[in-house]
C-alpha cells in the first residue's frame, strides 16, 4: 500500500474525525504486577498475525516487538502507563479495527522497509475514549509488523461513556 492507495477521505480527516469512524475497543484495566509479567503474558497471548479490516493487510506482533512495546521509552510516550499496559491486552483488536491514515518512507532509508504506516484506533478505558496510534513497518514481501503503539495524550477525553 502507498499514499495513492489510501482512502482520500482518511488522509483529510483529523484524528478525532477518524475515531468517529471506528468503534473504540473496550479495554478493562490490566492486572499486571510489573512489566516482566506483562511481557510474559503478551508473548503467550498476542504474538501472531492479525488482519486489519479496513486495509485488508496482515499485520504481525512478534516477541521482539513486545519487548519494544514495553520499553521505558515506549511507555513514556503514552499518556498513561496503566492505559498503555491495558491497551496491550487489546492490541490484536486494535490492529484489526484501526484506520490507516498515513504512510511515508522509512526515515533511516532502510531498503528492506517498503513504508511506514500509521493506523489510528481507540480504546474505551475507565469510561473515557482515548486515541491509539499504531506504527507499522510494511515490507515489500510478506507480513507487515506492528512496530509500536501509543495511547495518545489528549487534553480531555474525546467521549465519555
Amino acid at each position: 500500500m502507498n499514499k495513492k492507495d489510501l482512502d482520500p477521505l482518511s488522509k483529510s480527516l483529523t484524528i478525532g474525525q477518524m475515531l468517529e469512524r471506528t468503534t473504540p475497543v473496550s479495554t478493562p484495566k490490566h492486572n499486571f504486577k510489573n512489566f516482566d509479567e506483562a511481557k510474559l503474558w503478551a508473548k503467550k497471548n498476542i504474538v501472531g498475525t492479525y488482519k486489519n479490516v479496513h486495509s485488508n493487510e496482515d499485520i504481525s506482533v512478534s516477541g521482539r516487538a513486545i519487548k519494544k512495546y514495553l520499553s521505558a521509552s515506549a511507555v513514556l510516550k503514552s499518556a498513561d502507563k496503566d492505559a498503555h499496559l491495558s491497551a496491550l491486552t487489546q492490541l490484536p483488536a486494535l490492529i484489526e479495527t484501526s484506520i490507516l491514515k498515513e504512510t511515508y518512507q522509512d526515515k533511516n532509508h532502510n531498503l528492506d522497509i517498503k513504508e511506514i504506516q500509521r493506523f489510528y484506533g481507540a480504546i474505551d478505558y475507565e469510561h473515557n475514549v482515548y486515541p491509539v496510534k499504531i506504527t507499522v513497518k510494511a515490507y515489500p514481501v510478506g507480513t507487515s509488523n506492528a512496530y509500536s503503539y501509543e495511547v495518545m495524550e489528549i487534553e480531555s477525553p474525546i467521549i465519555t461513556t
